[in-house]
């Protein structure tokens, strides 16, 4: 098995402590780490949104950062890319997370990884969102 890192750790130590409403970031990370071989990556997370669809430069939610202080990750979203394995078995895996949305998203269209001419241009991501 694939070891994880100190990074993705941290990122794993955050969801433990963001449970919400039907997200339970202990039983995500387990049901995680006994898949290991079938993502490279995930992050928890929270989308910004534009109003009226004007966007103006950069747009960074800053939700996170009035939380903390309450000791609050104020996330939402699981972004999680997939080692292309089993997509389909990914993908199976996280309707049992009880999310209200569980989605592929195109590297590009939505989100970006950044990397523009290289190996990720046709990655998809999985996109795992809890209102």
């Amino acid at each position: 098995m694939k070891k994880i890192n100190r990074i993705q750790k941290l990122q794993f130590e955050l969801m433990k402590k963001s449970s919400f409403n039907s997200f339970n970031g202990k039983k995500v990370v387990e049901s995680l780490m006994g898949n290991r071989d079938l993502w490279k990556g995930v992050i928890f997370d929270r989308a910004g949104y534009c109003l009226n669809n004007k966007v103006v430069g950069e747009y960074i939610s800053l939700i996170k950062l009035r939380d903390i202080e309450d000791n609050i990750w104020n996330a939402d979203t699981l972004f999680i890319l997939p080692s292309g394995k089993d997509d389909k078995k990914l993908k199976k895996i996280a309707e049992t997370w009880s999310a209200d949305e569980v989605t592929w998203e195109n590297n590009g269209d939505q989100y970006d990884l950044g990397s523009r001419g290289s190996k990720y241009d046709d990655m998809k991501i999985l996109r795992v969102w809890w209102d």
